[in-house]
């Protein structure tokens, strides 16, 4: 079984799980989720990632959806 990682709901080191993701990435996707919300799905995190593109395999384990609302950012997070 693969686990997903919720794009939206995880903190810097749980998104450092994908291969693809390192700290700049991580950094960008937390600060466009608290600036703009939800990520809605693969082409919009290419374009919060400046085009970095993650593999097939990454993108599979990926959950794009917002549950009830995208998380707030904890200090230290």
């Amino acid at each position: 079984m693969t686990v997903k990682v919720r794009i939206n709901l995880a903190n810097p080191l749980e998104l450092l799980e994908l291969a693809g993701i390192g700290p700049e990435q991580a950094t960008a996707i937390v600060e466009f989720r608290a600036e703009h919300g939800p990520i809605q799905d693969a082409a919009e995190l290419s374009r919060v990632l400046h085009g970095w593109r993650l593999s097939a395999a990454d993108l599979e384990r990926l959950d794009f959806d917002p549950a009830d609302s995208t998380a707030p950012e904890s200090p230290g997070a």
